[in-house]
């Protein structure tokens, strides 16, 4: 006899078993007196709301009920101030040069110059800028006002200075 295989007295005992729970669930009666539901309340704010539909008129659906709501007319905004320059306006910035010039660019006591203010980047433009973020400076050099050395950073690619370059510049803009 083959694993799978019952003996014949376990097959006609489950068939058994079984007729009688159909048997059983077949014969249970219906409760004699109808269950009756209460009366509806008066309806709430939410519920007097117009049913929300979430299939469009192309039988498109649409999550949470978005195909029935209306456009809204948004009144036009004023354009904003200009944003005030920050770390974040330049992710190159962030990464390499706000540990010394701050978050802000308006300097770390003791590390860096405020670039706010710094006459190099008023008196140069991009170019100059650029060529002087490739050499850096020491701190023993005649035009150091910190006396803190400024890291080279020719090993970055020329675009990227560049970007350095004009955000530096957007310093300064009025």
């Amino acid at each position: 006899m083959s694993r799978f295989s019952r003996p014949p007295h376990t097959v006609r005992l489950l068939a058994l078993v079984f007729a009688v729970l159909l048997v059983t669930a077949c014969e249970q009666k219906e409760p004699e007196q109808p269950v009756t539901q209460p009366e509806p309340e008066a309806p709430t704010a939410h519920e007097s709301t117009p049913e929300v539909t979430s299939i469009d008129a192309d039988g498109n659906i649409a999550p949470f009920g978005m195909a029935s709501r209306q456009a809204v007319e948004v009144e036009e905004l004023l354009p904003a101030a200009p944003p005030v320059p920050t770390a974040a306006s330049s992710g190159l910035y962030g990464i390499h040069c706000v540990a010394c010039h701050g978050a802000d660019a308006n300097g770390v006591e003791g590390l860096g110059i405020s670039l706010t203010g710094s006459q190099l980047i008023t008196r140069s433009n991009e170019s100059e800028i650029v060529a002087f973020l490739q050499v850096g400076r020491l701190p023993q050099a005649e035009d150091s006002i910190t006396g803190v050395p400024m890291p080279a950073f020719a090993w970055m690619e020329p675009e990227q200075l560049d970007e350095l370059a004009a955000y530096l510049k957007s310093l300064h803009q009025p």
